[in-house]
């Protein structure tokens, strides 16, 4: 194909420069962290980083069937002088891909004449929603039940063969790069010591699981790598469904996902494939298990639990959780688009791991987590509010909103519209318990105050964004809940005044709200409750304009010095 870049010289100046280019770093070469590790170790590292890198290849493959072939064009084009080119890679390589929201909401495509398929290149480009519906129908009136089952898989890329739809396991897929990266991961294996033994193990498990299509293998190292919380290593092959908006067109095409549920076939988006590399901080880790409390507490009073509190094997029973200095985030985990991951709960209710009762663990990026700036709340606070902004009270929140992911019922497929509805679960575990959690002596109420008013003034938006950005749809939602109980307004000074008390008790009620929508599993309340409250405001339009004038940041894009270092470094 030939490609056309799509941004003039004018833009891309403007999108690359400091200005309008966020920069988060993760570890350098000087810190204390990697400076502390024996030669052996470092060699630990650099493999498990080379294993990490694979999956930034694996990543543009699932993102857009052109984005590799983009990529050598760019490189083609950058060894002749072309300057559009080179700035076109510095925001390529930051999004991971030819098309990413930026901050302002705006989609920024990098190439011309390229479309952004609803199932982005885990489904033939030319296959349109009628067209895949009639196939898959077809193929049930054939009797192809384990194909279609197989298509609807988390882990499969669909394609078409001999004009019939046929899902091809992500470890036959990307045979070449899995081999690669289990080579890297037993190579790491070997050189772990004694102390490192369960780690060890979890890598061959890894490995194995990359070399043959089993779920059960995935879910064995699953199961391990949750329990590990003694290593100084964190690696970790991110599978999370935010991506595809294919698959679960299925859930609104009523006669088909009738004849799916009788065979009993499962509906599931498609993972999209990253990996997380770091170490493990002792200090911030030791601040977590000292928390670890939260989780039960919430549990106690979560609303409905009378009905799904004994669900066979409830993942929310076990859970662990470890603060990461991060040294490289790849491929969809690497992506910044308007913004990137800050913690995960991991494995997500649809994985086997979860099934065969293993449990859970949240990881918090600390180098993502500690870029966070103050100048907003300087803004939007007066002295009286701002004394409660808190940046390790903001932090405190994030670990409430991670434990709640564990908690509640295991919810009914939402369709398009399950990810938002998690996530806002998550959000509301922030602020409903907190007297709970005051009463139990885990925080102050000054500490409720500032995770209240931390994460409240860091949550406005520059712009409106679009139904597909999951954490921000809901994000519009909550503000626009809380603005129109009057939990939170902003006064004639253009300063935000908060309730705390009301903020709580319209929590709750947000948490039973949505509690009960999962538990009910309609897509259409759920369509008709999101259309109510996903509402863009004109106080939310006036701090965006706030924000505009302190912040000019369109795009971002991270710095791995360490990364690129352990990449250099020779192995024996």
């Amino acid at each position: 194909m030939e490609f056309q870049l799509n941004l003039s010289l004018t833009e891309l100046r403007k999108r690359t420069n400091r200005e309008h280019l966020r920069t988060i770093p993760f570890l350098s070469t000087t810190d204390s962290v990697f400076s502390a590790l024996n030669d052996n170790d470092k060699k630990i590292l650099a493999l498990l980083d080379r294993a990490g890198r694979v999956f930034d290849t694996i990543s543009l493959k699932q993102d857009n069937k052109y984005n590799i072939d983009f990529l050598k064009f760019l490189n083609s084009e950058i060894k002749k002088g072309n300057e559009k080119a080179e700035l076109t890679k510095i925001l390529f390589d930051a999004q991971k891909g030819i098309f990413s929201p930026d901050y302002e909401g705006q989609e920024v495509r990098l190439a011309k004449n390229i479309i952004k398929p609803l199932g982005l290149n885990f489904y033939p480009e030319t296959l349109d929603t009628e067209t895949f519906h009639i196939m898959l129908g077809q193929m049930l009136d054939n009797g192809e039940v384990e194909a279609v089952q197989n298509i609807l898989s988390q882990r499969t890329m669909v394609r078409i063969k001999n004009d019939k739809l046929i899902g091809i396991d992500y470890v036959d897929y990307f045979k070449k790069e899995f081999t690669q990266v289990a080579d890297y991961l037993l190579q790491a294996s070997k050189l772990c010591d004694r102390s490192e033994k369960q780690f060890a193990k979890f890598l061959k498990l890894q490995a194995k699981a990359l070399l043959k299509a089993n779920p059960k293998l995935d879910a064995k190292a699953d199961i391990l790598w949750a329990k590990i919380v003694n290593s100084k290593f964190e690696f970790t092959i991110t599978r999370e469904c935010y991506d595809d908006k294919m698959s679960t067109t299925i859930l609104e095409n009523a006669p088909l996902l009738k004849r799916l549920q009788e065979h009993n076939i499962t509906i599931h988006s498609k993972d999209s494939l990253g990996a997380r590399v770091g170490l493990v901080n002792i200090e911030g880790t030791k601040t977590l298990h000292e928390l670890q409390g939260l989780k039960s507490i919430a549990e106690e009073f979560m609303p409905y639990k009378e009905h799904y509190s004994n669900e066979k094997k409830k993942p929310s029973r076990k859970q662990t959780a470890l603060d990461v200095d991060i040294v490289n985030l790849y491929g969809s985990e690497g992506e910044f688009r308007a913004g990137i991951v800050l913690a995960q709960n991991l494995p997500n209710n649809d994985k086997l791991a979860l099934k065969m009762g293993g449990g859970r663990k949240n990881i918090y990026h600390r180098q993502v987590r500690l870029s966070k700036s103050s100048r907003i709340a300087k803004k939007l606070l007066d002295n009286e509010m701002l004394k409660y902004y808190n940046l390790d009270s903001r932090h405190l929140g994030t670990i409430c909103h991670e434990n709640t992911h564990s908690l509640g019922p295991n919810p009914k497929t939402l369709g398009k519209y399950s990810s938002i509805i998690e996530e806002f679960k998550a959000d509301m575990g922030m602020f409903a318990f907190l007297k709970e959690f005051i009463e139990a002596g885990v925080f102050t109420e000054t500490q409720a105050k500032e995770i209240i008013v931390s994460d409240l003034t860091d949550s406005f938006l520059r712009a409106k964004p679009k139904l597909s950005q999951a954490h921000k749809v809901r994000t519009v939602m909550i503000l626009n809940r809380f603005l129109r109980e009057k939990a939170l307004k902003l006064n004639s000074e253009q300063k935000l005044e908060i309730n705390f008390d009301l903020i709580i008790s319209t929590s709750k009620k947000m948490m039973a709200e949505i509690i009960a929508l999962q538990l009910k599993g309609s897509i259409e309340e759920t369509r008709q409750y999101i259309k109510k409250y996903f509402v863009w405001t004109s106080t939310m339009e006036k701090i965006a304009t706030i924000q505009k004038t302190l912040t000019r940041y369109l795009n971002g894009k991270t710095s791995a010095p360490l990364s690129d270092k352990l990449n250099r470094m020779r192995i024996k």
